[in-house]
């Protein structure tokens, strides 16, 4: 498993936060998580892509729909 730390910005409260993504080390591609803001709880949809053991792209939405 490789492990990516990021600080990101709630969609909804716009604060910000540490979340941690954790892949497979043979993962490569599209993927979308939901992480709930610790500071104002609502949900943020994570869309990320992964290509050679790198995180090469970070997408933050709403979670709510």
């Amino acid at each position: 498993m490789k492990t990516f730390n990021e600080t990101i910005s709630c969609y909804s409260c716009y604060s910000t936060f540490e979340l941690s993504i954790e892949v497979d080390l043979e993962f490569n591609g599209w993927n979308s998580e939901i992480y709930d803001c610790t500071i104002c709880c609502n949900p943020n949809k994570i869309d990320y892509e992964v290509a050679d053991h790198e995180l090469v792209s970070l997408i933050i939405e709403n979670g709510n729909d």
